[in-house]
């Protein structure tokens, strides 16, 4: 009886959130896998810059879409040459969700009005070994593509 009991708190345990790798810290991306289009296949020297910050329940994600570095605007630049600047850059904060291999975000603040709107959230299959976390785009804004991302900072 002594024995199941201990077994039972030992599986209790393990299955808490508080045994599941966190993903508290900062992270920055290494690794991008496009399934389609002009940019297909895997990315690892031209990974543009990012960061996604996570605290215990919020999350800040900052980053340059792409393969490309974005041109520098001059003072006197076009509307053209604004949105070439400017529009690859993602930039959102909000809440997230962790179940199991499943990570949903929740953005409530964003670049783009319509991220922000309540409407639209991200949800990801993670894969987290220490302090390297991949996934891939299940539903929302970029679903198909792979990313891999290192931690840089702990919490």
């Amino acid at each position: 009886m002594r024995t199941s009991l201990t077994l039972f708190a030992l599986v209790g345990l393990a299955t808490s959130p508080a045994f599941a790798q966190s993903l508290e810290g900062v992270w920055k991306p290494v690794q991008v896998v496009v399934d389609s289009g002009a940019d297909r296949g895997r990315h690892t020297s031209d990974v543009q810059p990012g960061q996604m910050i996570f605290t215990k329940h919020h999350y800040s994600m900052l980053y340059v879409q792409g393969f490309k570095a974005r041109p520098i605007p001059s003072d006197s630049a076009s509307q053209q040459e604004l949105g070439q600047a400017f529009i690859p850059f993602t930039a959102n904060a909000g809440t997230y969700e962790r179940k199991g291999s499943t990570l949903t975000l929740h953005p409530t603040v964003a670049k783009h009005p319509r991220v922000m709107s309540g409407t639209v959230t991200m949800t990801i299959n993670i894969r987290q070994k220490g302090d390297t976390l991949s996934g891939r785009v299940t539903g929302g804004p970029g679903a198909g593509t792979e990313l891999t991302w290192v931690r840089i900072e702990r919490r």
